[in-house]
């Protein structure tokens, strides 16, 4: 009698449209991912969330292109408050509101 053994595959944590997108996602995938980080604790990788984080940011900066924006003042307070009570830096919230808006453009066409 042959025994199958089955190889585990590491778990891939694709890109998120929002939020909402991520913690569905993370509710569905709760056991795979405390399996892989079972399996990542017993092989020895002690890479760390933050280590992870930072190496993943570094790749996401090379891809990103600064730009220099006009805004009107009161836009950009308004646009800073908001990232505050979502707990963003705001330019960061900025790029969110314009993928989003680019998004939803390319999708209505």
């Amino acid at each position: 009698m042959t025994s199958v053994v089955k190889k585990k595959s590491k778990v891939v944590i694709p890109a998120f449209a929002s939020a909402r997108a991520e913690a569905e996602w993370l509710d569905k995938n709760r056991k795979k991912l405390e399996a892989d980080m079972r399996r990542r604790s017993e092989a020895g990788d002690t890479t760390t969330l933050a280590e992870a984080l930072a190496q993943s940011a570094t790749k996401e900066k090379a891809k990103l292109k600064p730009v220099t924006i006009r805004m009107r003042r009161d836009d950009l307070e308004g646009v800073r408050g908001l990232a505050l009570k979502k707990g963003l830096p705001y330019q960061t919230y900025i790029k969110m509101l314009l993928r989003e808006a680019l998004r939803r453009a390319r999708a209505s066409r």
